[in-house]
């Protein structure tokens, strides 16, 4: 009695499962030496991908622990898009969305991830320019983002070790300007607000006045109108803020 032939189907899952799992048993009239190539291919190309857009996580963690990260995401993954910036953001998502023991192991690794996948973002998302009302103050003259984090991640580079790691929570400002480059600002806690609110919605110096009043209500009158000041100073130093044509120039 003849064996029931193996349907295309069945036969192109089970390639796909040992592409992604080689301890499994390979599909019937395939060369595993030949497979194997082709694994390696793929398996390399994404780990190229990864390491590219992650490579100061990649510097501090242990070579192998890295590579065991790579190859439990090539396995266990159930990635839909073959580009760049999906599989980079499927890598951080994968970790993330499980609580991956690994972030237990390294409470600031979660953090790292979603910075250095944000630099890669920043610099190919298409952001689009505000619509500014000539006559209004405190309106962004492009998209901002507002990050809050409990470790510097945004200062570290490829040298950094794991000994110098250091609980610092901090917030940031970053913004792609006009020559295209991804820019970083440290923020005090007061100031992430007020440019977050300025984010979400049109505000006025009374609103400001009033949010800074709200949040430091040991301010007096002159502090908080030095706080709003110096935010104005700041944004307009950094070339991120509308200045009416009736308005002088502050000078930060």
């Amino acid at each position: 009695m003849k064996a029931k032939p193996i349907s295309f189907q069945t036969t192109q899952r089970q390639f796909c499962d040992w592409i992604r799992d080689p301890e499994l048993e390979p599909p019937q009239n395939f060369a595993v030496h030949r497979m194997q190539v082709y694994r390696d291919l793929l398996f390399n190309n994404i780990c190229s991908f990864i390491n590219l857009v992650f490579p100061v996580a990649q510097a501090m963690l242990p070579q192998q622990q890295w590579q065991n990260l790579l190859a439990e995401f090539f396995q266990k993954s159930q990635c839909q898009s073959p580009l760049y910036n999906d599989i980079s953001l499927q890598f951080r998502e994968y970790f993330t969305e499980q609580q991956h023991p690994i972030l237990q192991q390294y409470p600031w690794l979660a953090e790292l991830l979603q910075y250095e996948w944000l630099e890669l973002y920043l610099d190919t998302v298409e952001i689009e320019s505000p619509i500014l009302a000539e006559d209004q103050d405190w309106q962004l003259i492009t998209q901002v983002w507002i990050l809050a984090y409990q470790y510097p991640v945004y200062s570290w580079t490829t040298t950094m070790m794991l000994e110098q790691v250091e609980h610092a929570p901090s917030a940031i400002m970053v913004w792609r300007d006009d020559l295209d480059q991804v820019c970083v600002k440290p923020l005090s806690p007061l100031f992430a607000m007020l440019i977050e609110q300025m984010n979400q919605r049109n505000v006025t110096g009374s609103d400001l006045y009033q949010l800074t009043q709200s949040a430091l209500p040991e301010f007096s009158q002159q502090e908080i109108q030095t706080q709003i000041y110096s935010l104005k100073a700041l944004l307009t130093r950094l070339r991120l803020i509308h200045i009416p044509h009736n308005n002088d120039e502050i000078q930060g």
